[in-house]
């Protein structure tokens, strides 16, 4: 979902942070969205959310290929 008023930079920056949180939440660390999106506007919460869960689906992913392995 490309957004309306952001260039490419903020959306680097934004997807690394969310790639990082995901990371910090497959390693067992809390990670509060709401406090993470808290001052963002809905465009932007909804797509870091939508890259946040991304990360999750395919950490897991990941963890589950090691395992079998």
């Amino acid at each position: 979902m490309p957004m309306k008023h952001s260039n490419i930079d903020s959306l680097n920056n934004f997807d690394f942070l969310a790639h990082s949180f995901a990371r910090m939440h497959e390693q067992g660390q809390d990670v509060d969205l709401k406090a993470i999106t808290g001052n963002m506007d809905e465009e932007h919460r909804a797509w870091f959310c939508q890259r946040y869960e991304r990360y999750c689906r395919m950490a897991k992913k990941e963890d589950i290929a090691e395992l079998e392995h």
